[in-house]
């Protein structure tokens, strides 16, 4: 937790728009931005903002307890600690979030989809390394999260924007 690497979970934390370009970039190898690449950036917080609904339903079914509430110790996001114990920790959404977007980015740049799928592993494990989920709320993210893209590919909307994301 008290190395670089627990620097990176920290970062991979942060879901807001604008940091989710920021850290899939230097995988991706471009610089994603909403002014500079605009397709590919309504892609990625598209796939955000409704990866949610995929591990909604099973959080608030199991509803397990975080490591950090269970184990009574501080996470590396303290500030998301009050509302994080209110909600399940099986499975992960923001591995759902990561591993959707990166399967996505990898289809788009193929050239470098062990860099984003490497990126996309990590992104998972920071969860584990902040300490807010265990390993099996992380590979069941990944599970869902892969259900969700082959979803996204029956739907029209999402093929034109992914369309217009590679075009890009």
């Amino acid at each position: 937790r008290n190395t670089s690497r627990g620097q990176v979970a920290v970062s991979d934390s942060r879901l807001n728009e604008d940091s989710l370009l920021k850290n899939f970039s230097p995988c991706f190898g471009l610089e994603l931005s909403k002014a500079g690449t605009p397709e590919l950036a309504r892609l990625i917080i598209g796939i955000s903002w409704t990866s949610h609904y995929c591990t909604k339903e099973a959080k608030e079914h199991y509803m397990r307890v975080r490591p950090f509430v269970l184990f009574e110790e501080s996470s590396l996001t303290p500030w998301d600690e009050a509302d994080l114990s209110k909600n399940g920790s099986y499975p992960s959404g923001h591995t759902t979030i990561g591993w959707a977007i990166a399967l996505v980015l990898a289809e788009i740049n193929v050239e470098r989809q062990n860099e984003i799928f490497k990126y996309g592993y990590e992104f998972g494990q920071s969860r584990v390394i902040c300490g807010v989920h265990y390993q099996s709320d992380v590979d069941a993210g990944r599970v869902l999260a892969a259900a969700y893209v082959a979803r996204l590919h029956a739907s029209d909307s999402f093929n034109e924007q992914l369309k217009k994301a590679k075009e890009e």
